[in-house]
């Protein structure tokens, strides 16, 4: 109403009159000039002061609470009803209880209209699932549902965040999930769904596949999707038990400083003197996350030397990292650096990222595979405790994250050949990992064939397209990749239309 007001002012005069009015609650006219122009604002200004809905005004309300996520006794508070009154005075205040009413009927309210629209979107809704312990030991479980609308845009909703009850066993979260789609009317769209890699996890998934079976693409072939950030932080985890002395050392010297404040000045007094950049602070990690001690020891290594000084300064600073350990330490953010990028990458939520999963898990290997003959022991160690756990779950994905790389018409399958080329070479290892992709992608072209038909109507979409944020590295495997590419001979295309797709020339 504010906006609307305020496109109709002519003046900072008339500006102060239709303050006075709402300040007095009274809907006389302002006193008009003599001009037609006065006449028509005045006429306006009424209609919109008489523009009054009690009902809507209760909503906006209840929006703003939710939105703001304030306590439903904010409309208790003496000087918010004071505002309310001087703002609105025959606007009645709600109680705390109803305000709570109003607040669950606006989220009714948005959830059929989120209803309507999984109706009439004619994809597929993947889910994603996480639990959460709050500092009652309440275990609270948060699902959310992404898909694209018919325009191809990217979305995704929380559908659901709802407290378990314990046990937290496989059965128990998979009832929880499975009651939630059946509330939204989405079981008969599910495409897939995303879980953090737990044994309990699995179990989850294995239960819904079997409730939904009929519903699902290939009968759940493909239906449990393991997060691959989280893969990545079990992997990066297992490498860095090789240097986990130096990275305690290295810690604890950060909790050092930042548990005292006279510690924390006599610190930043040596950066001061240092001439270092003193409005940047150093981050304490949270040990199972591996990406917070990468950029915690990112971080402690700029200061590096403030911390050498330190050791003279401070006498009660006797543990702290030797030389060695910041050795070690830079040596660890260089190998990590590129998984951090990486994980940046899987963390995109505005774009698709579909397209890049395998491209950027590829590149992980390839790095593991080289770093694995590294000279540097340190290196060497880690990259091969890490290689043994990538394996694992790289036998597990790779084909499915090999469909979103062929749907990319940059791409198609020559990324495929040549990434499974540089890992296997040019034997049968190879030629099986890329017949089993071109399988993967005809079955899923056959069961969409069956469901949907070939009539599908065309529509303007985005142009913007997900690319891969590696830097330098990423620089360095792709040149061999476009090297490929220039010697790749295009076919003559064939009857089907995924083969004639598949032998296009690509889009790069």
């Amino acid at each position: 109403m504010q906006n609307r007001l305020m496109s109709t002012m002519d003046s900072n005069e008339n500006m102060a009159e239709v303050s006075s009015v709402l300040r007095c609650g009274s809907s006389q006219a302002i006193e008009p000039s003599n001009t037609d122009s006065s006449k028509t604002n005045k006429r306006k200004r009424s209609e919109i002061w008489n523009h009054y809905c009690e009902e809507r005004s209760r909503e906006d309300l209840a929006r703003m609470v939710i939105l703001q996520e304030m306590p439903f006794t904010t409309v208790e508070h003496p000087a918010f009803q004071m505002f309310i009154r001087n703002l609105r005075p025959e606007f009645h205040i709600v109680s705390r209880t109803t305000l709570s009413s109003d607040c669950f009927k606006t989220y009714e309210k948005e959830k059929r209209r989120l209803e309507d629209l999984f109706k009439t979107n004619c994809g597929r809704i993947s889910l994603t699932s996480d639990m959460w312990t709050s500092n009652q030991t309440l275990g609270y479980m948060c699902l959310t549902a992404h898909y694209i609308t018919n325009d191809w845009k990217l979305k995704k909703h929380i559908i659901n965040f709802k407290l378990v009850p314990s046990p937290h066993t496989g059965l128990v979260i998979s009832d929880a999930i499975a009651n939630c789609i059946l509330s939204w009317n989405i079981e008969k769209r599910l495409g897939s769904i995303t879980l953090d890699n737990l044994s309990a996890n699995t179990v989850v998934a294995t239960e819904l596949q079997k409730q939904f079976r009929k519903d699902l693409l290939l009968d759940g072939k493909f239906f449990h999707v393991r997060c691959c950030a989280h893969i990545l932080n079990l992997i990066v985890k297992d490498g860095l038990k090789v240097v986990e002395g130096a990275i305690h050392r290295i810690r604890e010297a950060v909790k050092y400083i930042k548990s005292s404040q006279g510690r924390l000045e006599l610190f930043m007094g040596i950066v001061k003197q240092f001439k270092m950049n003193g409005k940047k602070r150093i981050c304490i990690d949270v040990p199972t996350r591996w990406n917070s001690t990468y950029l915690m020891l990112n971080d402690a290594i700029e200061f590096k030397d403030v911390f050498m000084r330190l050791v003279a300064r401070d006498p009660n600073f006797d543990n702290a990292p030797t030389e060695e350990d910041w050795s070690q330490g830079i040596i660890i953010c260089n190998f990590l650096k590129v998984f951090h990028l990486i994980t940046e990458v899987f963390s995109q939520t505005k774009n698709p990222t579909a397209n890049l999963y395998f491209y950027e898990i590829w590149r992980i290997n390839m790095l593991l595979i080289e770093e694995s003959r590294s000279s540097n022991a340190v290196v060497m160690m880690m990259a091969l405790k890490m290689q043994e756990k990538f394996d694992k779950y790289w036998k597990e994905c790779s084909h499915i994250l090999a469909v979103g790389v062929v749907l990319d018409p940059r791409h198609k399958m020559n990324l495929i050949i040549y990434c499974f080329h540089t890992i296997h070479g040019n034997g049968d290892r190879a030629s099986f990992e890329i017949n089993k992709v071109r399988e993967v992608l005809q079955t899923f072209y056959d069961n969409y064939a069956i469901l949907y038909g070939t009539n599908v109507s065309l529509v303007q979409v985005d142009e913007r397209v997900s690319t891969s944020q590696g830097g330098r590295d990423e620089n360095r495997f792709m040149h061999g990749y476009k090297e490929f590419i220039h010697g790749v001979q295009v076919t003559q295309p064939s009857k089907s239309e995924l083969e004639t797709y598949l032998e296009e020339k690509d889009g790069t």
